[in-house]
Protein backbone atom coordinates (compact mmCIF):
# COMPACT_ATOMS: atom_id res chain seq x y z
CA UNK A 1 0.00 0.00 0.00
CA UNK A 2 2.83 2.40 0.85
CA UNK A 3 4.46 1.73 -2.53
CA UNK A 4 1.16 2.41 -4.33
CA UNK A 5 0.76 5.68 -2.43
CA UNK A 6 4.21 6.85 -3.47
CA UNK A 7 3.66 5.87 -7.12
CA UNK A 8 0.28 7.66 -7.27
CA UNK A 9 1.65 10.75 -5.55
CA UNK A 10 4.67 10.93 -7.86
CA UNK A 11 2.46 10.51 -10.93
CA UNK A 12 0.14 13.25 -9.74
CA UNK A 13 3.11 15.48 -8.95
CA UNK A 14 4.40 14.96 -12.48
CA UNK A 15 1.04 16.08 -13.88
CA UNK A 16 0.96 19.10 -11.56
CA UNK A 17 4.45 20.23 -12.53
CA UNK A 18 3.77 20.06 -16.26
CA UNK A 19 3.53 23.64 -17.55
CA UNK A 20 1.57 22.47 -20.58
CA UNK A 21 -1.02 20.67 -18.48
CA UNK A 22 -4.52 22.10 -18.28
CA UNK A 23 -6.11 23.32 -15.07
CA UNK A 24 -8.35 20.24 -15.09
CA UNK A 25 -5.31 17.92 -15.31
CA UNK A 26 -3.82 19.64 -12.27
CA UNK A 27 -7.11 19.45 -10.35
CA UNK A 28 -7.37 15.73 -11.15
CA UNK A 29 -3.82 15.16 -9.89
CA UNK A 30 -4.47 17.09 -6.68
CA UNK A 31 -7.62 15.02 -6.08
CA UNK A 32 -5.67 11.79 -6.59
CA UNK A 33 -3.03 12.90 -4.08
CA UNK A 34 -5.82 13.86 -1.65
CA UNK A 35 -7.29 10.34 -1.92
CA UNK A 36 -4.07 8.63 -0.80
CA UNK A 37 -2.76 11.22 1.66
CA UNK A 38 -3.12 10.92 5.43
CA UNK A 39 -5.01 13.58 7.44
CA UNK A 40 -2.81 15.66 9.73
CA UNK A 41 -3.85 17.97 12.57
CA UNK A 42 -4.16 21.71 12.00
CA UNK A 43 -5.46 24.74 13.87
CA UNK A 44 -7.71 27.27 12.13
CA UNK A 45 -6.52 30.80 12.86
CA UNK A 46 -9.27 33.00 14.27
CA UNK A 47 -9.59 36.76 14.83
CA UNK A 48 -7.27 38.02 12.10
CA UNK A 49 -7.95 40.26 9.11
CA UNK A 50 -6.18 40.90 5.81
CA UNK A 51 -4.30 44.21 6.04
CA UNK A 52 -5.61 47.02 3.86
CA UNK A 53 -2.21 47.55 2.21
CA UNK A 54 -2.20 44.02 0.72
CA UNK A 55 -3.03 43.72 -3.00
CA UNK A 56 -6.35 41.87 -3.01
CA UNK A 57 -7.07 42.03 -6.72
CA UNK A 58 -6.32 38.33 -7.25
CA UNK A 59 -6.31 35.08 -5.31
CA UNK A 60 -3.22 34.45 -3.17
CA UNK A 61 -2.03 31.12 -1.82
CA UNK A 62 0.43 31.70 0.99
CA UNK A 63 2.89 29.51 2.87
CA UNK A 64 4.34 31.51 5.77
CA UNK A 65 7.00 30.26 8.16
CA UNK A 66 7.79 33.35 10.27
CA UNK A 67 5.97 36.06 12.20
CA UNK A 68 7.41 38.99 10.20
CA UNK A 69 6.06 37.64 6.89
CA UNK A 70 2.72 36.80 8.51
CA UNK A 71 2.37 40.38 9.77
CA UNK A 72 2.89 41.70 6.22
CA UNK A 73 -0.46 40.13 5.28
CA UNK A 74 -2.53 39.88 8.45
CA UNK A 75 -3.42 42.01 11.46
CA UNK A 76 -4.90 40.96 14.79
CA UNK A 77 -8.60 41.53 15.31
CA UNK A 78 -9.03 41.05 19.05
CA UNK A 79 -12.59 41.73 20.18
CA UNK A 80 -14.93 40.91 23.00
CA UNK A 81 -15.14 37.18 23.20
CA UNK A 82 -11.91 36.23 21.51
CA UNK A 83 -8.23 36.81 21.06
CA UNK A 84 -6.32 35.90 17.91
CA UNK A 85 -5.12 32.29 17.72
CA UNK A 86 -1.43 32.14 18.59
CA UNK A 87 1.09 30.53 16.26
CA UNK A 88 4.26 28.94 17.65
CA UNK A 89 6.64 29.90 14.84
CA UNK A 90 9.35 27.57 16.18
CA UNK A 91 7.10 24.56 15.70
CA UNK A 92 4.44 25.62 13.19
CA UNK A 93 3.97 27.27 9.81
CA UNK A 94 0.85 28.82 8.24
CA UNK A 95 -0.98 27.99 5.04
CA UNK A 96 -3.42 30.71 3.98
CA UNK A 97 -5.79 31.39 1.13
CA UNK A 98 -6.84 34.97 0.34
CA UNK A 99 -9.56 35.55 -2.25
CA UNK A 100 -10.05 38.80 -4.19
CA UNK A 101 -11.98 41.63 -2.60
CA UNK A 102 -15.73 41.22 -3.08
CA UNK A 103 -19.10 42.80 -2.29
CA UNK A 104 -20.65 39.39 -1.63
CA UNK A 105 -20.69 37.75 1.80
CA UNK A 106 -18.08 35.00 1.39
CA UNK A 107 -16.54 32.51 3.80
CA UNK A 108 -13.75 30.00 3.31
CA UNK A 109 -13.79 26.94 5.54
CA UNK A 110 -10.88 24.53 5.88
CA UNK A 111 -12.01 20.96 5.20
CA UNK A 112 -8.80 18.97 5.73
CA UNK A 113 -5.04 19.04 5.60
CA UNK A 114 -3.44 15.84 4.36
CA UNK A 115 0.16 14.80 3.77
CA UNK A 116 2.05 12.02 2.01
CA UNK A 117 5.33 10.40 3.00
CA UNK A 118 7.17 12.26 0.24
CA UNK A 119 6.57 15.85 1.42
CA UNK A 120 3.34 16.57 -0.44
CA UNK A 121 0.67 18.46 1.49
CA UNK A 122 -2.92 19.06 0.32
CA UNK A 123 -5.00 21.85 1.89
CA UNK A 124 -8.70 21.29 1.11
CA UNK A 125 -11.21 24.07 1.61
CA UNK A 126 -14.77 25.06 0.82
CA UNK A 127 -15.94 28.50 -0.37
CA UNK A 128 -19.47 29.66 0.46
CA UNK A 129 -20.85 32.76 -1.25
CA UNK A 130 -23.87 34.58 0.11
CA UNK A 131 -25.85 37.69 -0.68
CA UNK A 132 -24.51 41.03 -1.87
CA UNK A 133 -23.38 43.34 0.93
CA UNK A 134 -23.03 47.14 1.12
CA UNK A 135 -19.27 47.11 1.70
CA UNK A 136 -16.27 45.22 0.39
CA UNK A 137 -14.61 42.35 2.18
CA UNK A 138 -11.52 40.20 1.65
CA UNK A 139 -12.36 36.55 2.32
CA UNK A 140 -9.52 34.45 3.69
CA UNK A 141 -8.71 31.46 5.79
CA UNK A 142 -5.46 30.41 7.45
CA UNK A 143 -4.38 27.29 9.30
CA UNK A 144 -1.35 26.54 11.46
CA UNK A 145 0.33 23.20 10.84
CA UNK A 146 3.17 21.52 12.72
CA UNK A 147 6.44 21.84 10.83
CA UNK A 148 7.66 18.56 9.39
CA UNK A 149 11.18 17.29 10.08
CA UNK A 150 12.19 18.75 6.72
CA UNK A 151 10.46 21.25 4.47
CA UNK A 152 13.00 20.59 1.73
CA UNK A 153 11.24 19.90 -1.56
CA UNK A 154 7.81 20.25 0.10
CA UNK A 155 4.93 20.72 -2.33
CA UNK A 156 1.68 22.23 -1.07
CA UNK A 157 -1.50 22.03 -3.13
CA UNK A 158 -4.79 23.86 -2.57
CA UNK A 159 -7.92 21.91 -3.42
CA UNK A 160 -11.40 23.46 -3.45
CA UNK A 161 -14.05 20.90 -2.52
Amino acid sequence: MKHLTIVLALGALLLLSCSGCSFMDKMYAAQKIDEVATPIPYTTLENYFVRNDVDCSKQQRLIIDNKADFEKYFGMAAHMGGMPTEVNWNKQFVVALVLPETKRATSINPVAVKATDNNILVFSYQVKKGDRISHTMVPFTAVAIDKPASTRNMNIFFLEK
